[in-house]
């Protein structure tokens, strides 16, 4: 610790003379309390890095289309997907959403996006299959949920198994649309999500019931 004996003061850092009347100070001097740090280079958010390779995959459809390899309606498809991926991908990323939670929501984004493909491209194969083995693939999932956790899964997640039951009916009215080349996938899903309803109305004592309508009771 350095001393000015002029004004019976300590001082810290590495000061020769005394701050107040420019004596030499005396003794050792001690570590500086407010270092020159250097400046850190900010990390590079996670976020960017999506919206950048997002940017750049798009840039490619466009150059694929202006080559002459993909059709108008792909490269939108193409373009489309891209984006609602990222924006499903950044709201992951500011909300920190647990585990479950985001592949909940990420079988919305799948859906969303076959239906986007299908409707850019009008390929048979998103209509017949893709988007009803997505509804399948959910419901199944939050049947076995179901049967794992029960009340915990209902009270947490209510919100989520009333939007598969709904959308489970989708590729149904696929087929009624005549957009769909084959029904028994389409029958499947629609089976599958009017099981699950029934199970949750009657197998869960009105729990269902009671999640529900807190979801829709603005009061």
């Amino acid at each position: 610790m350095l001393r000015c004996d002029s004004c019976h003061i300590d001082v810290e850092g590495q000061l020769r003379r005394c701050p107040l009347c420019g004596s030499p100070l005396l003794g050792t001097p001690s570590p500086d309390p407010f270092p020159d740090v250097p400046p850190v280079r900010q990390a590079f958010h996670v976020g960017g890095l999506v919206g950048t390779i997002t940017a750049v995959l798009c840039l490619v459809a466009l150059l694929l289309l202006a080559v002459g390899l993909v059709t108008i309606p792909e490269a939108v498809a193409i373009v489309g997907v891209l984006l609602v991926n990222y924006l499903f991908l950044r709201n992951i990323l500011a909300h920190a959403t647990s585990g479950l939670r985001m592949v909940e929501r990420y079988f919305f984004v799948l859906l969303a996006m076959a239906l986007l493909v299908y409707f850019a491209t009008r390929a048979p194969v998103v209509s017949t299959f893709i988007v009803p083995l997505l509804c399948i693939v959910a419901l199944l999932a939050n049947g076995v949920l179901l049967a794992i956790f029960r009340s915990r899964f209902i009270e947490g997640y209510a919100k989520y198994l009333i939007m598969d039951i709904v959308l489970g009916g989708v590729p149904l009215l696929l087929v009624a649309f005549g957009q769909a080349a084959w029904p028994w996938p389409a029958v499947v899903s629609a089976v599958l999500a009017l099981l699950l309803l029934a199970v949750l109305l009657v197998g869960t004592r009105g729990q269902f019931a009671r999640e529900s309508r807190k979801l829709f009771d603005r009061g």
